[in-house]
Parts: structure tokens; sequence; C-alpha cells
């Protein structure tokens, strides 16, 4: 894994927007406010800090994947929006970042399969399969 700005490592973390926001952000600022994180993280990413652009959403998050070192999905119980070929951004995130020799880390917030949408639960049981270096960890 390459280090980014004075051997520090930038961070990506998603999840679906709406239903793990509260997650997201905490994970963000626990970590720029650690004082042993924080020497070892340079930058945190949240699609929603960036301004609106004049580009495609697919076009930046999938760029922003390139620029980090490790991406951080948090899966929970909703999908997504799926595009044109039935994916939501965090499925094409997580290939992307697969893809591009990106370090993934896959945390799962809560243990209830049934509670999921169907392509969730899907992705949930897949992901450490389907891409064999991704490390999820369940029941956050």
């Amino acid at each position: 894994m390459k280090k980014g700005v004075a051997n520090r490592y930038r961070l990506f973390i998603r999840s679906v927007q709406k239903e793990l926001g509260a997650e997201r952000h905490a994970v963000k600022d626990y970590i720029l406010h650690d004082p042993l994180l924080s020497r070892f993280i340079s930058d945190v990413f949240l699609f929603e800090d960036i301004p609106a652009r004049d580009r495609k959403p697919d076009d930046i998050y999938l760029s922003e994947v390139e620029q980090c070192d490790i991406y951080l999905a948090i899966l929970g119980n909703k999908y997504g929006k799926k595009n044109e070929d039935g994916k939501s951004p965090i499925e094409l995130e997580f290939e992307h970042a697969t893809k591009t020799h990106r370090e993934r880390l896959v945390f799962v917030k809560g243990n209830d399969d049934n509670a999921r949408e169907p392509d969730m639960a899907k992705l949930v049981s897949e992901g450490g399969t389907r891409h064999e270096s991704a490390k999820p960890v369940t029941g956050v």
C-alpha cells in the first residue's frame, strides 16, 4: 500500500449516505482527533464534504477511490440507488478499490441479514469471499 502526504495515509469512508451518515462522521472525527491515528492518517474523505461540482457523482467518487490509500466501507441494511447496470455506488466503489489495489476494510452493522435489502445482504455475504483480500468485520 502506498503512503500519502508525509508518509501518512488517505482514507475514503463510504456507506449508504442516508442510512449510516452519523457513523461515517463519527469515524472521521475520531480518526482526525485521536492523537495516535491522526499521526498516520492525513485525510479522511467523505463524499458529502465536497462542494457541488460540474461532474457526475460516479466520476467524483471513483476518482476519489483512486486517490485514497484505504477504502473503508460501512455496510448496513440499505443497498443504495442503483445505476443503469443495477449496481449501487458503494458496490461500484468497492469493485474499483479492488481493481486498483487499494487496502479495503469492510464493517457490517448488525447481524440480521433478514433486515437487509436483498442486494445488500448479497454484498455482505459475498464481500469477503468475492474479493479475497477484503477484511469484513461484523457486529459493529
